[in-house]
């Protein structure tokens, strides 16, 4: 059996592991920052941001447990190296949780920022296109495990792998673009609301970009490149975008609220200050005021004395 083309199999899975890794610590400082400088979030969301890195550590270990199974434990085996070892595989699952639980958690804040009677009408499209993306991501999972091979699995491009990428992408896009339109809606006259809004919605675009053009190379490298890993070396990655950007929003309140608060104080400080120099100017001219008629008086008493002589 020929030996396969180590640079663009284990050495594209090599390098994508090595920035997932770069990633994982990212998603480990977030985590640490959001338990740190928000204790008194709700519970649920507390429990949601420790499954999301529970899955993520999991996620980092079987990724490495894969290299180490083709890169020392099966060195040279050239037989082993043409077989998905289900660490493998299983890492796409997880990878996959991530993504929907994200998903999910931004279809719930797009159900609570509806008005009461049109609530369902926008979220029930979204959470439907994130079901039928975790069922493609599941579908697609199982038919790895059971193709093994990694040149068979170019077979489940058309029926699984591109549907898989396209919910995917269109989960992201529908979660956007609803977010973007609801905030877009809290707009008000006053400046500091709508620049705060401005930020989310910037928010809301990059990560939907960020997120949605990754599976788009991902599907894409899968496609043209059926005997290369360069595919797994992608999803090693984006996963750890979706835990990411999830952490990113929550702890991304602290940064809004601060920005926020110093642009009142400094709003404040020149009401002040103008204050202070209207206040200045006024008692300026009550002095000046005071000098002339009092200038006036000198110069009508040192008249009188002169006539008066």
């Amino acid at each position: 059996m020929a030996v396969p083309n180590l640079h663009n199999t284990f050495g594209a899975a090599f390098i994508g592991n090595s920035i997932a890794m770069l990633l994982y610590g990212v998603t480990t400082l977030q985590t640490y920052l959001y338990y740190m400088y928000y204790p008194n979030d709700r519970r649920d969301t507390k429990i949601l941001v420790a499954v999301i890195w529970i899955l993520d550590t999991l996620h980092i270990s079987l990724t490495c447990h894969s290299m180490y199974y083709y890169l020392v434990s099966n060195f040279g085996n050239v037989a082993a190296l043409a077989v998905g070892t289900w660490s493998l595989y299983a890492s796409l699952a997880v990878n996959l949780c991530i993504a929907v639980l994200v998903q999910m958690f931004f279809s719930l804040r797009i159900f609570y920022l509806c008005r009461q009677e049109i609530r369902w009408i926008v979220s029930a499209p979204i959470v439907l296109m994130v079901v039928v993306h975790f069922a493609f991501g599941i579908e697609t999972v199982v038919f790895m495990f059971m193709k093994e091979q990694f040149q068979a699995l170019s077979q489940i491009t058309y029926y699984a792998a591109t549907p898989f990428a396209v919910t995917a992408v269109l989960s992201d896009i529908l979660i956007a673009g609803a977010l973007c339109i609801l905030l877009y809606g809290k707009r008000s006259p006053f400046f500091q609301t709508n620049d705060l809004v401005d930020s989310l919605i910037v928010y809301a675009i990059n990560r939907c970009l960020l997120t949605s053009l990754v599976a788009v190379i991902e599907v894409i490298v899968f496609a043209i490149l059926p005997n290369s890993l360069w595919f797994l070396a992608i999803d090693f990655v984006i996963g750890k975008l979706y835990a990411n950007s999830f952490l990113a929003s929550l702890n991304s309140r602290g940064s809004l609220r601060d920005r926020e608060l110093q642009r009142n104080d400094a709003e404040s400080s020149i009401r002040i200050n103008s204050a202070r120099t209207t206040e200045w100017r006024v008692a300026a001219n009550i002095n000046n005021s005071r000098t002339s008629r009092d200038k006036y008086k000198h110069r009508s008493t040192t008249g009188t004395i002169s006539t008066n002589l």
